[in-house]
C-alpha cells in the first residue's frame, strides 16, 4: 500500500469541496464526492446531490469514460456501500470498473456496515489507502454520523456572547452582538442543518427569520435563501393569538414553522391554536418544562436528523444543564456590556471545582474580524 501523499490530500480536499455542494441539500444522506484521476489529469467527478439519488461514487464512473488502466485512481470521501439498498452497492460498480486503486477519506460510521465496503474492494484485488483528509471527510457529515449511530437527531446550538459573556441586554436586544461577518457564517451553518429552534421569548424579542441568506455566489452554488423546518418551543402557547404579526407566521415559509407545546396547554389555548391555523406538535412535560427527549422523538420519527437550536439564556441553560446539546457554537464579540443585569447563561450550578465544567472535544477556533468562533462537540 502506499504511503499517502501531499498529492492524495489535495485531490481529496476537492472531493469534500464538491461534497459540499449538497450542503444541507441530503437530509438523512452523507455528503460524498467522488473524482476520478489517472497520472494528474481529474477525468471525472461527481458528489452525491440529494436522498435516494445516486451515489457520487457511481455518478462519477458513469461520467469516466475509461478504460481503466493501472494508473487510474477513485478518490472518494466516504467508505463505498457494500449493500443494495435503494441504489445499489457501490463496491459492486466500481469492481466492474477496473480501477485498481481507492483513496477514501472516512469510513462508513454505522457500526453494521463500518469496513465492509473496504474489505470487499480489497478482496477483489483493489488497492486501499484509507483516512486522507480523515477529519474534514469525517466533520462534513456531523448530522448524518449522529444520526445513523443513535437514531436521534443531531441537537447543535448557537448563541453570541461578549467578552463578559452576556447574551442580550437587560431589555432583551440582542441585535447585534456580533458582527456581519459573523452573522454570515450563522447563515452558512444554519443552511445545513434540516430545521432551526427557537424559544416564545426569543421570538418575540428578536423577530427572527430564521432562514439561511448567502450571496448569490456562494460556495455552495445554491440558491441564495433556503429556509429549513422551523420550531417555535412555547409550552403553554403564550400569545399566540399576536403570533401572525411574526415574520415567522408571515414569509413565503409560514407553513414550514411548527409551534411545540406541552400536551398539558388548556383547551381555551388550543382552540385559539386552532383559530389561528398554526402547525403543531404536541409533546410532553417533564418538571414543569418541555420534555427534549419526547421532542427529539417527535423528530426522528419526522425524520429530521438535525435541530439547529438558537436559544435565549433560559432554554440554553436548560438544554446544557441537562445534556440534550451534541455540539456548540459560541459566537464572541470584542466587546464589553458590563451589566450586572444583562442576560448570561446563569445554570447556577453549585459547582465545587473546575473538574466539573462542561467541555468540548475536536474543537475548531476560527477567527471572524473582530469576532471569534469556538465550536466543537459536547463531551458527555
Amino acid at each position: 500500500m502506499s504511503t499517502p501523499t501531499s498529492v492524495m490530500k489535495e485531490r481529496m480536499q476537492g472531493a469534500i469541496a464538491l461534497a459540499k455542494k449538497a450542503w444541507g441539500q441530503t437530509d438523512c444522506n452523507p455528503m460524498v464526492g467522488a473524482r476520478i484521476f489517472e497520472k494528474d489529469r481529474c477525468l471525472a467527478e461527481a458528489y452525491h446531490q440529494r436522498s435516494g439519488g445516486p451515489h457520487a461514487e457511481v455518478l462519477a464512473l458513469d461520467a469516466f469514460e475509461g478504460p481503466a488502466t493501472d494508473e487510474t485512481e477513485l478518490y472518494i470521501t466516504l467508505e463505498p456501500c457494500s449493500t443494495k439498498g435503494r441504489t445499489g452497492a457501490c463496491t459492486d460498480v466500481i469492481i466492474r470498473s477496473g480501477i485498481k486503486r481507492v483513496v477514501v477519506g472516512t469510513l462508513d460510521p454505522n457500526p453494521l456496515h463500518q469496513g465492509k465496503g473496504i474489505a470487499v474492494l480489497k478482496a477483489a484485488g483493489i488497492d486501499l489507502i484509507t483516512g486522507i483528509e480523515e477529519e474534514a471527510c469525517r466533520e462534513l457529515n456531523m448530522i448524518y454520523n449522529h444520526w445513523i449511530q443513535y437514531q436521534r437527531p443531531f441537537c447543535a446550538m448557537k448563541f453570541a456572547t461578549t467578552l463578559d459573556g452576556c447574551l442580550s441586554t437587560a431589555s432583551g436586544q440582542s441585535n447585534w452582538i456580533t458582527s456581519e461577518r459573523a452573522r454570515n457564517d450563522v447563515m452558512r451553518w444554519r443552511r445545513l442543518f434540516p430545521s432551526i429552534a427557537v424559544s416564545h421569548n426569543t421570538l418575540c424579542s428578536d423577530n427572527p427569520q430564521l432562514t439561511s441568506r448567502l450571496s448569490e455566489a456562494n460556495e455552495f452554488q445554491q440558491e441564495s435563501v433556503h429556509c429549513p423546518i422551523r420550531f417555535v418551543f412555547n409550552r403553554q402557547l403564550r400569545g399566540i393569538e399576536k403570533y401572525d404579526k411574526f415574520r415567522l407566521f408571515q414569509d413565503a415559509f409560514a407553513d414550514q414553522t411548527i409551534i411545540v407545546h406541552a400536551d398539558t396547554v388548556s383547551s381555551e389555548r388550543l382552540r385559539v391554536l386552532q383559530v389561528m391555523g398554526f402547525e403543531s406538535w404536541s409533546i410532553s412535560e417533564l418538571g414543569g418544562q418541555l420534555s427534549m427527549e419526547s421532542f427529539f422523538l417527535r423528530c426522528a420519527e419526522a425524520e429530521i436528523p438535525g435541530v439547529y437550536i438558537e436559544p435565549g439564556a433560559r432554554l440554553a441553560s436548560q438544554l446544557l444543564a441537562n445534556g440534550w446539546v451534541d455540539y456548540l457554537f459560541v459566537y464572541q464579540a470584542s466587546k464589553l456590556l458590563l451589566d450586572s443585569e444583562a442576560a448570561s447563561l446563569g445554570l447556577r450550578r453549585k459547582s465545587q471545582s473546575m473538574d466539573e465544567c462542561l467541555s468540548l472535544h475536536s474543537v475548531v477556533r476560527k477567527e471572524l474580524g473582530a469576532d471569534y468562533l469556538t465550536r466543537g462537540y459536547m463531551k458527555k
